[in-house]
Protein backbone atom coordinates (compact mmCIF):
# COMPACT_ATOMS: atom_id res chain seq x y z
CA UNK A 1 0.00 0.00 0.00
CA UNK A 2 1.33 3.17 -0.95
CA UNK A 3 0.88 6.63 1.42
CA UNK A 4 -1.01 9.01 -0.90
CA UNK A 5 -0.02 11.71 1.08
CA UNK A 6 3.76 11.50 1.20
CA UNK A 7 3.96 14.21 -1.31
CA UNK A 8 2.13 16.34 1.00
CA UNK A 9 4.61 16.11 4.11
CA UNK A 10 7.16 18.17 4.25
CA UNK A 11 10.63 17.52 6.23
CA UNK A 12 12.33 20.40 8.32
CA UNK A 13 15.51 21.17 7.40
CA UNK A 14 18.25 20.46 9.99
CA UNK A 15 18.35 22.55 13.02
CA UNK A 16 21.92 24.33 13.13
CA UNK A 17 23.12 24.64 16.50
CA UNK A 18 24.02 27.27 17.91
CA UNK A 19 27.22 27.15 19.55
CA UNK A 20 26.79 31.05 20.81
CA UNK A 21 25.13 30.27 23.72
CA UNK A 22 27.46 27.84 25.15
CA UNK A 23 30.07 30.37 24.69
CA UNK A 24 28.35 32.58 26.50
CA UNK A 25 27.27 30.22 29.19
CA UNK A 26 31.16 29.31 29.25
CA UNK A 27 32.14 33.31 29.71
CA UNK A 28 29.91 33.44 32.46
CA UNK A 29 31.31 30.54 34.33
CA UNK A 30 35.32 32.12 33.51
CA UNK A 31 33.86 35.34 34.89
CA UNK A 32 31.96 33.90 38.02
CA UNK A 33 35.13 31.38 38.84
CA UNK A 34 37.84 34.15 38.34
CA UNK A 35 35.72 36.43 40.76
CA UNK A 36 35.89 33.94 43.69
CA UNK A 37 39.51 32.59 42.51
CA UNK A 38 40.35 36.19 42.78
CA UNK A 39 38.72 36.75 45.92
CA UNK A 40 40.50 33.66 47.45
CA UNK A 41 43.59 35.22 46.50
CA UNK A 42 43.54 38.73 48.30
CA UNK A 43 41.95 37.03 50.92
CA UNK A 44 45.17 34.28 50.75
CA UNK A 45 47.67 37.32 50.54
CA UNK A 46 45.66 39.52 53.36
CA UNK A 47 45.83 36.84 55.96
CA UNK A 48 49.48 35.84 54.84
CA UNK A 49 50.36 39.59 55.38
CA UNK A 50 48.22 40.23 58.90
CA UNK A 51 51.46 38.71 61.54
CA UNK A 52 53.81 41.51 59.47
CA UNK A 53 51.18 44.36 59.10
CA UNK A 54 52.51 47.38 61.96
CA UNK A 55 49.17 48.65 62.85
CA UNK A 56 48.36 50.19 66.15
CA UNK A 57 46.41 47.13 67.63
CA UNK A 58 43.91 43.96 66.87
CA UNK A 59 41.02 42.92 66.57
CA UNK A 60 39.58 39.69 67.56
CA UNK A 61 35.50 39.16 68.21
CA UNK A 62 35.11 35.04 69.12
CA UNK A 63 31.33 35.09 67.45
CA UNK A 64 32.96 35.34 63.97
CA UNK A 65 35.51 32.55 64.51
CA UNK A 66 38.53 34.23 63.77
CA UNK A 67 41.42 31.90 64.66
CA UNK A 68 44.10 35.04 64.85
CA UNK A 69 43.78 38.43 65.16
CA UNK A 70 43.07 41.14 62.67
CA UNK A 71 45.34 43.95 62.35
CA UNK A 72 44.31 47.55 63.14
CA UNK A 73 45.66 50.19 60.88
CA UNK A 74 45.31 54.05 61.00
CA UNK A 75 43.32 55.06 58.12
CA UNK A 76 40.38 53.78 55.98
CA UNK A 77 41.76 54.00 52.30
CA UNK A 78 41.62 50.95 50.17
CA UNK A 79 45.14 50.57 50.46
CA UNK A 80 45.06 50.52 54.60
CA UNK A 81 41.92 48.17 54.07
CA UNK A 82 44.25 45.25 52.31
CA UNK A 83 46.19 45.28 55.50
CA UNK A 84 43.51 44.95 57.95
CA UNK A 85 40.39 47.21 59.48
CA UNK A 86 40.96 50.59 59.62
CA UNK A 87 40.67 53.39 62.70
CA UNK A 88 39.03 55.81 61.55
CA UNK A 89 40.92 59.53 61.79
CA UNK A 90 39.47 61.70 64.41
CA UNK A 91 37.79 58.98 66.28
CA UNK A 92 39.03 58.02 69.62
CA UNK A 93 41.71 55.95 70.88
CA UNK A 94 40.66 52.41 71.71
CA UNK A 95 39.62 52.60 75.60
CA UNK A 96 39.18 55.64 75.82
CA UNK A 97 36.00 58.40 76.51
CA UNK A 98 34.60 58.21 73.02
CA UNK A 99 33.72 56.21 69.41
CA UNK A 100 36.47 53.80 68.83
CA UNK A 101 35.60 53.37 65.21
CA UNK A 102 36.77 50.79 62.91
CA UNK A 103 35.84 50.09 59.14
CA UNK A 104 36.80 46.80 56.94
CA UNK A 105 35.76 44.87 54.13
CA UNK A 106 33.14 42.40 53.94
CA UNK A 107 34.21 40.56 50.79
CA UNK A 108 37.85 40.20 49.57
CA UNK A 109 41.65 41.27 51.52
CA UNK A 110 40.51 38.64 54.33
CA UNK A 111 36.85 40.11 54.50
CA UNK A 112 37.79 40.83 58.32
CA UNK A 113 33.49 41.59 58.45
CA UNK A 114 32.12 39.12 56.45
CA UNK A 115 30.04 38.37 59.42
CA UNK A 116 29.43 41.42 60.98
CA UNK A 117 25.91 40.99 60.61
CA UNK A 118 25.74 38.14 62.38
CA UNK A 119 27.08 39.51 65.88
CA UNK A 120 24.67 40.48 68.60
CA UNK A 121 23.72 42.21 71.98
CA UNK A 122 26.42 41.27 74.44
CA UNK A 123 28.83 39.51 72.26
CA UNK A 124 32.70 40.08 72.69
CA UNK A 125 35.33 42.32 71.01
CA UNK A 126 38.65 42.36 71.56
CA UNK A 127 40.91 45.49 70.97
CA UNK A 128 44.48 44.88 71.98
CA UNK A 129 46.96 47.85 71.62
CA UNK A 130 50.18 48.51 73.42
CA UNK A 131 47.96 50.49 76.06
CA UNK A 132 46.53 46.95 76.99
CA UNK A 133 43.58 44.58 76.19
CA UNK A 134 39.91 46.20 75.96
CA UNK A 135 36.70 44.27 75.95
CA UNK A 136 33.71 45.62 74.51
CA UNK A 137 30.16 44.24 74.39
CA UNK A 138 27.57 44.68 71.47
CA UNK A 139 25.48 47.31 72.74
CA UNK A 140 23.37 47.99 69.27
CA UNK A 141 23.25 45.98 65.90
CA UNK A 142 23.56 45.08 63.91
CA UNK A 143 21.90 48.04 62.32
CA UNK A 144 21.87 49.47 58.59
CA UNK A 145 22.48 52.86 57.72
CA UNK A 146 23.25 54.66 54.76
CA UNK A 147 26.64 56.07 53.71
CA UNK A 148 25.51 59.24 54.07
CA UNK A 149 24.52 58.57 57.82
CA UNK A 150 27.83 59.93 59.12
CA UNK A 151 27.07 60.77 62.62
CA UNK A 152 27.98 56.99 63.25
CA UNK A 153 31.46 58.35 63.69
CA UNK A 154 30.24 60.45 66.17
CA UNK A 155 31.86 60.63 69.86
CA UNK A 156 28.38 59.49 70.80
CA UNK A 157 27.17 57.61 67.39
CA UNK A 158 24.08 58.79 66.44
CA UNK A 159 24.13 61.98 68.47
CA UNK A 160 26.75 64.08 67.18
CA UNK A 161 25.81 67.39 69.85
CA UNK A 162 26.42 65.13 72.84
CA UNK A 163 29.37 65.17 75.17
CA UNK A 164 30.37 61.23 75.53
CA UNK A 165 31.07 59.63 79.20
CA UNK A 166 31.72 56.28 78.08
CA UNK A 167 34.22 54.17 75.84
CA UNK A 168 32.38 52.80 72.88
CA UNK A 169 33.66 51.15 69.58
CA UNK A 170 31.97 51.49 65.96
CA UNK A 171 32.34 48.98 63.46
CA UNK A 172 31.40 49.25 59.94
CA UNK A 173 31.07 47.30 57.05
CA UNK A 174 29.25 47.02 53.64
CA UNK A 175 25.72 46.20 54.08
CA UNK A 176 25.25 43.24 50.84
CA UNK A 177 28.11 41.52 49.15
CA UNK A 178 27.57 43.78 45.99
CA UNK A 179 28.32 47.56 45.68
CA UNK A 180 25.74 49.28 47.88
CA UNK A 181 25.64 52.79 49.86
CA UNK A 182 24.40 51.34 52.73
CA UNK A 183 26.59 49.98 55.57
CA UNK A 184 26.08 47.64 58.58
CA UNK A 185 26.71 48.88 62.08
CA UNK A 186 27.63 47.35 65.44
CA UNK A 187 28.08 49.32 68.34
CA UNK A 188 29.96 48.39 71.41
CA UNK A 189 30.51 49.32 75.02
CA UNK A 190 33.84 49.10 77.08
CA UNK A 191 33.35 46.56 79.69
CA UNK A 192 33.60 47.34 83.52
Amino acid sequence: MTNTNADTVKTRPAKKKSWSAVIVFAAILVIVAGGFGGLAITNSIATSRYADVDGVGSLSIPRLGADFAIPIVAGTSLKDLRQGVGWYDGTAPAGQIGNFALTGHRLGWGQPFADLGSLQVGDEIQVTTDNGTFIYHVITGPTVVSDKETDVLAAVPGDPDRTPNKALITLITAASWLPSPDRIVVIGELAD
